[in-house]
């Protein structure tokens, strides 16, 4: 049975949901634990290859996929422009403790992946016909899941419990304890050595390789090599497992060319990563959704289209897209701008062609002119305020098929990511986060291969943009208005000079030439902004909280009535002006002018309450915080039980 014919249903001789979660963080492992796995069922090979194929999606990412992913690491980032209630909350950083959006990921990562895994780790082998290089190739693929779940569970929450055994002494320890970090970080690496050293170099039909698990390890040691002091609620460094960053940046420099060099994978064009349905030469670890019943599919095309002219079924996005600056600071020439979103004057709302028409999209559209009709255009369209929809994972679904039953590919490791990866480590390796290199050849690969624009001098990790931006104060009838952070030109019209208006335009300087941008940009809408982010926090806090409040992520415009002649205002970004900053003093021309009034002012954003004490390091309600209700105790330093096998749990 290869994996390519497996629908990722979690229905194999029970195999679903083994919940070692109730629906309250405060239920930690208050289940029953289902049954242990006998190799008297599983005993050839194939059938046990059947058994991790369940790892790779289906029910088992389903609550982390469906929200949790993009909600914290897009709109957490600021990369995801959402406000919708719960699921926009981390976009506005509020994030409360009834978001169960936060509690859904956290249960899906312990309950459907790490039990999956532990229950295929820990099966009795003894009837098995299986040779001993099958059986640990078996252990070491789920050892990867089990790794990389662990991995994204620190990275959210912190000092969390390891599970290594479902089994192990629940019954009596219902409640696990929390590990330090170094604990958790040392029990991945394990992992993923292992599957490093027991997967194969090439794939049975699509499951994971080495080169997946040397992937996820230099992943692993580039956020270690970001660990070297104690940042506010996080006391981990990487020299308590003796490793220093040089070491560190070394390992992912060695493991990264590896891959690279090993040609299995190569760099693509970046609308054939995201293929409808197609394989991609980046692939090197994907989770993925087969067609098949209630949440076994991908719900990330429901989510995201704009409406149901995109997504038959369903299309809730209409309120979401790029952060305004994060949609600018692509160059009109990027492929990725047009892979990313559908965005005002672009040919998505007039050409049909660039939808992929595979997908079985039924939208009407004059053929004359290749147009769509002018309603349905609008529908489509009918901007949101930060001008864009988002179009990367939106395909466009077959009529027939239920909307939250389709197929999908996410790519949790391509090509692209290792280059990204070496080049993180060339730039900071011996170097601050501000520390301009010269050498940007990995990006530029990147950048290449993808038809972007190439970097050009030297580039920092980062790069303050203090001292770009200007700051100003405008006084318009006894009133002062001052901008957070923007510029301002005026050209008064002669018929307002004495009212004191003028034809204003205030923006947030969007051309940051950093790498944590181009990180952004080249996987946006990927699941993994916040990861990237949190490894600069390690670095350098200040530098980290900074970048959120220069990301501008309130700004949102408005149609203005001020479109150039010529200008179609519906397709034309130049018909457009931003609501706030300059809000209250366009509103009173706009109120006027063309009969357009302005309800609304720009969301406001609380980022120096978010901000100030560094909470916003691990702000989720289903975090290792609950301790402190739960009365658990200081997080357990078990890494030593680890190394030598004894670990309790």
């Amino acid at each position: 049975m290869k994996i390519e014919n497996i629908k990722y249903k979690a229905i194999i001789l029970g195999l679903g949901a083994a919940s070692l979660f109730t629906t309250s963080c405060s239920d930690f492992l208050d289940g029953e634990i289902a049954d242990k796995y006998s190799s008297n069922v599983f005993s050839s090979y194939e059938n046990m290859t059947a058994l991790t194929a369940t790892l790779y999606g289906g029910k088992k990412w389903s609550d982390y996929e469906a929200k949790f992913n993009w909600v914290i690491n897009e709109g957490l980032a600021g990369n995801l422009y959402n406000t919708y209630q719960n699921e926009g909350m981390p976009f506005l950083l509020q994030i409360g403790e009834q978001n169960d959006i936060c509690t859904d990921g956290y249960r899906a990562l312990y309950s459907g992946v790490i039990a999956t895994a532990n229950q295929i780790i820990n099966m009795d082998f003894s009837s098995s016909d299986m040779s001993d290089d099958q059986k640990n190739q078996i252990i070491a693929e789920a050892r990867l899941f089990r790794g990389f779940a662990h991995f994204l569970a620190t990275e959210y929450w912190g000092e969390v419990p390891l599970v290594l055994n479902n089994e192990k002494d629940i019954a009596e320890n219902k409640m696990l304890p929390r590990v330090t970090r170094k604990t958790l970080y040392t029990a991945i690496k394990q992992d993923l050595e292992f599957a490093e050293a027991n997967l194969p170099a090439a794939g049975q039909g699509l499951h994971a390789t080495k080169w997946a698990a040397k992937g996820l390890l230099a992943k692993l040691y580039l956020t270690l090599a970001a660990c070297q002091n104690p940042t506010p609620k996080c006391s981990f460094v990487s020299s308590s497992m003796g490793l220093s960053a040089a070491q560190c940046y070394e390992k992912v420099t060695a493991l990264t060319t590896e891959i690279i060099n090993s040609k299995v994978f190569t760099l693509q064009d970046h609308a054939s990563i995201f293929k409808y349905q197609g394989e991609s030469t980046e692939t090197i670890f994907a989770i993925r959704f087969n067609e098949g019943q209630w949440q076994e599919g991908a719900q990330y095309q429901c989510q995201m289209a704009r409406s149901e002219k995109w997504s038959p079924g369903a299309g809730w996005g209409s309120g979401k897209g790029l952060s305004y600056t994060l949609y600018k600071s692509y160059a009109d020439n990027d492929p990725r701008k047009k892979e990313v979103c559908i965005y005002v004057g672009s040919d998505f709302t007039k050409a049909p062609q660039y939808l992929n028409v595979n997908a079985g999209l039924s939208v009407s559209y004059t053929k004359e002119k290749n147009i769509l009709d002018e309603q349905t255009s609008k529908d489509l369209l009918e901007a949101i305020p930060v001008l864009n929809n988002i179009k990367k994972y939106v395909y466009g679904a077959k009529p027939s098929d239920h909307f939250m039953s389709g197929w999908a590919r996410y790519d949790v490791l391509r090509l692209s990511d290792i280059y990204m990866m070496r080049q993180e480590a060339k730039m900071l390796n011996g170097n601050s986060v501000t520390t301009p290199c010269s050498d940007l050849a990995d990006l530029n690969e990147v950048l290449s291969a993808h038809g972007a624009p190439l970097a050009t001098g030297s580039m920092a990790f980062y790069t303050k943009l203090d001292g770009e931006t200007t700051n100003i104060t405008i006084s318009i009838g006894g009133t002062d208005y001052t901008s957070r952070n923007g510029s301002a030109n005026f050209q008064p019209k002669t018929d307002e000079v004495t009212g004191g208006y003028g034809s204003i335009t205030m923006y947030h300087n969007q051309k940051r030439t950093d790498f944590i941008q181009e990180l952004r940009k080249e996987f946006a809408m990927e699941g993994r902004g916040w990861l990237d982010l949190k490894r600069f926090y390690y670095m350098d806090p200040s530098g980290a909280a900074n970048f959120l409040k220069e990301q501008d992520r309130g700004c949102a415009m408005t149609r203005s009535g001020q479109h150039p002649d010529g200008a179609d205002e519906l397709y034309d970004e130049r018909g457009y002006a931003r609501l706030s900053l300059v809000n209250d003093i366009l509103r009173q021309r706009m109120a006027t002018e063309d009969g357009l009034k302005v309800s609304q002012n720009e969301q406001t954003i609380y980022i120096d309450k978010f901000v100030n004490d560094f909470s916003w390091f691990i702000p989720f309600p289903a975090s290792a915080e609950i301790t402190a209700k739960l009365d658990m105790g200081a997080a357990q330093d078990l890494s030593s039980a680890v190394i030598d096998g004894s670990y309790p749990y």
